[in-house]
């Protein structure tokens, strides 16, 4: 069952320029695994404002967005075949478990100007239905 849906979307330009003005603000977002699967340099704002939006995404599915967590407790790791993976550390995964979420499935794309990402969060039973309170 679907508990939670999460979309998010962001200009790559404006990650590469907060990035620049801002020291140590790559270290603050990303996780040193995330820094450490970066493409070359000159495509690497794309793929940091896509994991950006795919940190936005799964804090939107898990129902809370950033509040009472940090970037650092949403992890996106492409495996070996690039399928983008999520991990959650610390208070995003309590607050995962609390929803019964077992499952998180992450899409990432981006084009020349905006990074994308949409999450669907699975598991439970969770029920909230208009009228059903």
């Amino acid at each position: 069952m679907i508990t939670g849906i999460g979309i998010d979307s962001i200009e790559i330009e404006r990650i590469r320029a907060a990035i620049r003005r801002t020291p140590g603000l790559r270290e603050r977002l990303f996780t040193p695994r995330e820094l450490a699967q970066l493409p070359p340099p000159g495509k690497e704002a794309s793929r940091l404002a896509t994991l950006f939006a795919g940190k936005e995404a799964v804090l939107k599915a898990l129902g809370t967005g950033l509040r009472g967590h940090s970037w650092q407790q949403v992890e996106i790791i492409h495996n070996q075949a690039g399928k983008p993976q999520v991990a959650l550390r610390d208070q995003a995964l309590e607050t995962a478990r609390n929803l019964g979420i077992t499952k998180i499935h992450i899409s990432l794309s981006h084009d020349q100007s905006h990074g994308q990402a949409f999450c669907i969060a699975e598991g439970g039973s969770f029920y909230d239905l208009v009228g059903d309170r």
